[in-house]
């Protein structure tokens, strides 16, 4: 079997703006439908959340959009495992146009849980000696090393953000694409470029299913683009940053 998984797909309507052109949070949706999949072929994706209670939650990933796909534009998305080490899994991402053009590369790095103790655990041996990997092959190898700052609270630009029914997922908090769906929609409305070519983000304790609204923030960063944090009231959310 491939140490990789391809997922064929298309920009859906549903996933574009005003431009036509696919959103943040469509291209984090792309990759998320794309791990899944992945994890599923060794029960270890939302196939584990119902027969062992267990889930894979995203902690940290670094994505480069070199160009934002438009409606309708046909996609293939490759996604590998670059290692599991006890409770914690790397994978990347490589998402190429029809005429072969890479648009996206991403790393991310998930946490294994326990759904019902709401506690890190270790993936199980039969799943993690099985799962494929590929381990040079890496688009941001310094991924858990990162340092993130967040914004001064009192010093940043800030906008609240009403939450949906829809924005939770079947983890009961706000699914982790949301978060970019909320940063666009600060860029946007504090008059920011609101098509970054680079976000950076270190998910921190879940939004709470119950939560009404969240506070997004933002702030120069010393060396270009921008910081930002999500978060309620001193609870912060996710921090991170974007160019």
């Amino acid at each position: 079997m491939s140490d990789s998984f391809l997922l064929s797909s298309s920009v859906a309507f549903g996933d574009v703006d005003r431009d036509n052109l696919l959103t943040l949070q469509g291209a984090f949706k792309l990759l998320q439908e794309a791990a899944i999949a992945h994890a599923n072929l060794y029960d270890t994706g939302t196939d584990a959340m119902l027969t062992r209670g267990e889930s894979w939650v995203l902690k940290r990933m670094a994505v480069a959009i070199d160009r934002y796909p438009r409606y309708g534009e046909a996609l293939r998305v490759e996604t590998w495992s670059t290692g599991i080490r006890g409770s914690v899994g790397n994978r990347d991402f490589r998402v190429d146009a029809a005429d072969g053009q890479t648009v996206m590369r991403a790393s991310s790095l998930w946490l294994y849980i326990s759904v019902r103790a709401k506690a890190v655990v270790k993936v199980p041996p039969e799943i993690a000696d099985r799962f494929p990997s590929r381990s040079g092959d890496v688009f941001c190898p310094e991924l858990q090393a990162l340092a993130f700052d967040a914004p001064d609270s009192k010093a940043a630009a800030s906008l609240p953000v009403s939450l949906r029914y829809s924005d939770v997922d079947a983890n009961d908090h706000v699914n982790n694409t949301v978060y970019l769906d909320l940063l666009q929609t600060a860029l946007s409305r504090l008059g920011c470029p609101p098509r970054p070519g680079s976000v950076r983000i270190k998910y921190g304790g879940g939004i709470p299913g119950s939560t009404a609204a969240v506070e997004v923030r933002l702030a120069p960063a010393a060396g270009g683009g921008r910081i930002f944090s999500i978060a309620s009231g001193d609870e912060v959310f996710a921090v991170g940053s974007c160019a």
